[in-house]
């Protein structure tokens, strides 16, 4: 069979350009398609070209790869068009960070709650739905999956703004067969060593994992009619000790299983991105009278994240170069959870994966619409949630209160409407003051002037 045509809007990407690459090269349903890059640098695009077709040549498979600044160039005829863009992402991920702080708002990721969620998705949504359009009028059959973060958001606005438009959005969190292996390894059902979960495991597994992107708790776990729970809380403690012997400098990573304890304790149910998800919530803030425990958030760290860029992009330029040998990336580069649902769907290979999209009935408490992510079903039909059951109360307030307020940021993102995007700052968890509030807006918009949209500012 010919393999498919992916088009990658945002070729030079942190986390999938290479992986793709890697995909292509190594899949037997995919060796024969091609690979369409766009990158709005030209240096950057050139560049992933060139190590695109060194790992084509080099690994004797028969893709062809095509590269443009404009993505309607290329875009006819894809099969699946992934956007993993991201404008000046450090830069404005400062801004956010720095702004919100200076009103009262910690956040150690700020690119999916808070100031600086909402206003990620005030710079990004309007590009999504602009690219959207272009994908229905030059590849109406090709399915648009979203990698770029405010996922949740970004989502959303897909399936509001650009209808026509076959689309469901991804997180790198989440990644089967190894989340499942992950969870199976840290409670004692599989030794150290297991490279794979068995069948025979599989069926005796109840695994229930889900709720809006960087806000997922796993809320059932049973092995052979056995309740899991109790050894997911002891793992929760062994690592909270080792922690302390090893605390990160860094802000995701740091004090997580701190977090995660204290999450788990109070609602009953672990968090399973708990680096973001201590940021979707108002305890960890500084915001009472009495201390934080552990500690409140440490601010996103952007000079570290921008070192870590430099370093990958480094390493980058030199296979395509050929300064670093092929085969050393081969060996170093990793198939990723966006490349492996392609590959799936593609080769109609009936695995499941984790997957945002609308929850039509999976989870029986929520709305029939929610965009959340949960194990689903997918092929070339698109993604079917697996039965869920019900959140449990005191975390399902939290998810009605994440979803309406991505609901409103992505209203505000395509509107400029200032009244929506105050009550979207005042329905995240993270804001708890209405001069608060307004203060800080104003003080986002005009940091940011130069890559908003200009109804802002009319």
């Amino acid at each position: 069979m010919r393999g498919p045509k992916i088009t990658v809007i945002g070729a030079g990407s942190y986390f999938f350009g290479k992986p793709i690459i890697h995909k292509m090269a190594t899949s037997e349903f995919m060796r024969e398609g091609e690979l369409a890059l766009v990158d709005t640098d030209p240096k950057v695009l050139a560049t992933m070209k060139s190590l695109a077709e060194r790992v084509f040549a080099e690994t004797g498979c028969d893709v062809k790869v095509s590269a443009s600044t404009e993505r309607r160039e290329v875009l006819a005829d894809s099969d699946f068009v992934v956007l993993s863009f991201s404008r000046e992402n450090v830069k404005y991920r400062r801004v956010d960070t720095e702004i919100a702080f200076k009103h009262g708002i910690r956040m150690c990721s700020s690119d999916t709650i808070g100031p600086g969620g909402i206003f990620r998705s005030l710079r990004e949504l309007p590009l999504v739905i602009d690219m959207a359009k272009d994908v229905a009028e030059l590849a109406p059959n090709a399915w648009l999956i979203n990698f770029v973060n405010p996922t949740s958001v970004l989502g959303m606005g897909l399936r509001r703004y650009a209808p026509e438009v076959r689309s469901f959005a991804l997180c790198d969190g989440h990644h089967e067969p190894h989340n499942t292996l992950f969870w199976c390894k840290n409670v004692g059902i599989l030794s150290e060593d297991a490279g794979r979960v068995p069948p025979d495991v599989m069926n005796k597994l109840v695994l229930k994992i889900g709720g809006v992107n960087h806000c997922t708790w796993l809320v059932k776990f049973e092995y052979d009619g056995k309740d899991m729970m109790p050894a997911i809380m002891e793992y929760v403690i062994r690592e909270k000790e080792k922690e302390l012997g090893n605390l990160s400098e860094k802000a995701k990573p740091r004090y997580n299983f701190h977090y995660a304890f204290e999450l788990f304790d109070l609602y009953g149910v672990y968090p399973t991105a708990v680096s973001h998800t201590k940021e979707y919530v108002p305890f960890f803030q500084e915001s009472g009278k009495s201390p934080v425990r552990p500690e409140p958030l440490r601010c996103f760290d952007a000079d570290i994240r921008a070192r870590e860029m430099v370093d990958a992009w480094n390493e980058t330029t030199k296979y395509a170069s050929g300064n670093l040998p092929i085969a050393d990336f081969m060996g170093k580069t990793h198939d990723d959870h966006a490349t492996d649902i392609i590959e799936s769907m593609w080769g109609g290979l009936g695995k499941s994966f984790y997957i945002n999209s609308p929850n039509r009935g999976a989870v029986g408490n929520l709305p029939y619409d929610a965009f959340i992510e949960l194990r689903s079903d997918i092929d070339m039909r698109g993604p079917r949630p697996q039965p869920f059951g019900e959140f449990p109360r005191g975390v399902l307030a939290l998810q009605h209160q994440i979803l309406d307020t991505h609901e409103l940021t992505a209203e505000a993102a395509m509107t400029g409407d200032r009244a929506v995007l105050k009550r979207a700052m005042l329905t995240d968890p993270l804001c708890n003051n209405i001069l608060d509030a307004e203060l800080c807006i104003e003080d986002l918009l005009a940091a940011e002037r130069d890559v908003l949209p200009e109804y802002w500012f009319k």
